[in-house]
């Protein structure tokens, strides 16, 4: 065995240790706040001080409206870092730079660092991850960070930073058990990232959602521009949109990714940059156009294959869900799908089966990828109590055999319901993510 070939399965075998690390903190489960994460920052010396940032709450479209501002800026010629979750395959997918997944080596060092800092008796798994996010950004110095909200925002614990720009994309029902019930009180956190005096750009269309934006931001002297009212996305044909606001029209936009959302959220992306262009940053038309209709982002309204098609969607809130349900009536208006259907259990389980079920021909129930998951046999319960055939299978790469089995050249299998559940299928299509 060469050196160089040694040294790479050395890093492999201690990068393996690493995540398996990691992962024994999620016996902690959620525990929102921002003592712990604080202090461990604190103690880092505070790395998310070191870097500029946009910062992205939500329900709904949070993973595609970071990528398109990542795109825009780096189009722009601008070095950039995200940091997303979840991930698909490998865990470096959460935290990238210069479009690049961070190294191994990187990864095994960073956590190695934080070791000694974090209190083992209470450190989360998204506290210690996000540790290892701000560590790593403000080593590489990029000129933007897009931070992506766990889960909720006000006690996030990325909500560590002051960005230049908050963005709350549109807000739904979910994680009740953690933001309490109902739009308001989902809102409200969610409202929580917004920092004294830095504008924020959002995409709530329901007034519940509204009124608690603006009533913070107001409190806390922040500008609000929102979609609808001072920009907007205006569909010109199938395919293609116009941006309008004020400032600046971008005519014939064609998003790379499909659906009606996305042109609300490359709308949202785009009033960031100019956000970012009257904070000193150069972004050129070209760039937005370029990010637009190049920007990808896996899982959403994501075509992996012809003959039969097969459609994956991480749809997993009511909202999605029904966008989800009328990106398929408009694109397929002639075709129940064979669907392959996996919730967590802290989701709202039954608005989703309601909103989605109905409209396939046959459903195959499977666990997501989460210690969270619902047993597919009691979803599978709830699917046929809405009159269509359900039937569970033991793993996801199972039922969509299953339904590939059944399907015919000329139908569609769809994938929903949870984010956890991309990474099989886009693999069981035979994509390599790695």
């Amino acid at each position: 065995m060469s050196q160089a070939t040694a040294f790479s399965v050395d890093v492999d075998r201690e990068y393996s240790k690493t995540i398996d690390f990691l992962y024994s903190f999620e016996r902690f489960g959620i525990l929102l706040g921002l003592d712990n994460i604080s202090s461990l920052l604190s103690a880092l010396g505070d790395p998310q001080n070191r870097f500029q940032s946009v910062h992205i709450a939500g329900s709904n479209g949070k993973g595609s409206t970071s990528s398109f501002i990542d795109a825009i800026v780096s189009l722009s010629g601008y070095s950039t870092a995200i940091y997303t979750s979840p991930h698909l395959n490998d865990f470096r997918e959460r935290i990238r730079i210069g479009g690049r997944m961070i190294s191994k080596e990187d990864m095994v060092k960073a956590t190695e660092k934080i070791r000694p800092l974090h209190d083992p008796s209470r450190t989360t798994f998204f506290e210690y991850t996000t540790a290892i996010a701000f560590d790593r950004i403000a080593a590489a110095k990029p000129d933007l960070a897009v931070i992506e909200v766990g889960l909720g925002g006000r006690l996030d614990a990325t909500n560590t930073i002051t960005p230049l720009v908050s963005v709350i994309t549109d807000i739904s029902r979910e994680h009740e058990d953690y933001l309490g019930a109902g739009i308001r009180a989902v809102a409200t956190e969610k409202a929580g990232v917004i920092k004294s005096g830095v504008p924020v750009i959002t995409g709530a269309s329901r007034k519940e959602a509204r009124d608690v934006i603006l009533s913070t931001a107001q409190a806390l002297n922040s500008r609000v521009l929102e979609f609808g009212r001072d920009f907007k996305g205006v569909r010109t044909t199938l395919d293609s949109f116009d941006y309008i606001s004020d400032e600046m029209t971008c005519a014939g936009l064609r998003p790379a990714m499909a659906g009606a959302h996305q042109i609300k959220n490359a709308s949202i992306a785009i009033r960031v940059a100019q956000e970012l262009i009257a904070q000193g940053f150069r972004i050129p038309e070209q760039a937005i156009r370029e990010a637009v209709s190049k920007t990808q982002f896996p899982g959403r309204f994501e075509l992996l294959r012809r003959n039969p098609d097969v459609v994956i969607d991480g749809a997993h809130t009511p909202e999605g869900m029904r966008l989800l349900k009328s990106a398929l009536t408009k694109l397929y208006p002639s075709q129940r799908p064979l669907l392959l259907l996996g919730i967590l259990k802290d989701k709202n389980v039954e608005t989703l089966v309601h909103t989605i079920a109905p409209l396939a021909r046959q459903v195959v129930c499977v666990a997501p990828h989460s210690d969270r998951s619902m047993e597919p046999e009691a979803l599978a319960e709830l699917v046929r109590a809405h009159g269509v055939p359900a039937q569970a299978a033991d793993s996801i790469e199972k039922g969509f055999e299953t339904l590939l089995a059944h399907a015919g050249k000329n139908d569609l299998i769809v994938a929903a319901g949870s984010l956890y559940m991309i990474g099989p299928v886009r693999r069981a299509c035979g994509i390599n993510d790695e």
